[in-house]
């Protein structure tokens, strides 16, 4: 007698579960959005229509373009710790270090990178945006400072006075080279530029022991 075959029963995914996705969905189209067209042109319609979902399915999950926008920041800053963290287990102290300034054109210059920059500079005109990025930014700032105090004393490097500023710097200069390559559509002498930063960087810390690939 033949053996009955089993057949799988189909998997109903919860509601919670089709809700997470719905509102990653939408995270995803807004940082495509933003990317593409910029913060003025980026609207609940757009990002609905960017998703393949309706605007009031948007809206049920933010209900301003305030807190879509939060959410992104929210969800870029996780992609760019995974990020960091994740070189971090592949790499020693000293060759993270070494290869930090790619790194954070690596982090900066991808799609999230420009939404998050494209937030910033709107939120000027927006008072309440504004305040919830100024503490969300603190935060994130804080603590991606201390991925480079850990990754420095682990490397046994010597601490110096100016560290914050070597590090707000840096982060300035290559948000800066991000945007001027959407600005002007090329990326002509970026890698050039990369290298000059990352010799910057030495110089600015010669206790660093500088990677053997160099």
């Amino acid at each position: 007698m033949p053996k009955k075959v089993r057949t799988a029963r189909p998997t109903h995914r919860s509601q919670v579960e089709r809700s997470a996705d719905t509102r990653a969905k939408l995270i995803e189209a807004a940082i495509r959005c933003l990317y593409e067209t910029g913060y003025a042109a980026t609207s609940i319609s757009t990002v609905a229509q960017e998703a393949k979902v309706s605007r009031g399915a948007v809206s049920h999950h933010f209900p301003a373009k305030t807190d879509l926008m939060v959410a992104v920041l929210e969800a870029a800053s996780l992609s760019d710790k995974l990020q960091y963290e994740d070189q971090i287990a592949r790499s020693s102290p000293s060759e993270w270090l070494n290869n930090l300034p790619a790194m954070m054109w690596k982090v900066i210059h991808q799609p999230s990178g420009i939404a998050l920059m494209e937030i910033m500079l709107a939120s000027r005109a927006d008072p309440e945006l504004t305040a919830r990025l100024q503490e969300m930014q603190t935060s994130i700032y804080d603590r991606a400072r201390s991925f480079v105090l850990i990754q420095h004393a682990a490397a046994g490097m010597l601490d110096h006075p100016g560290g914050h500023i070597i590090y707000r710097v840096l982060l300035a200069a290559i948000r800066g080279l991000a945007l001027e390559t959407v600005f002007m559509r090329s990326s002509a002498d970026i890698e050039a530029s990369i290298s000059l930063l990352t010799e910057a960087f030495h110089l600015l810390n010669p206790s660093l022991q500088r990677s053997s690939k160099e």
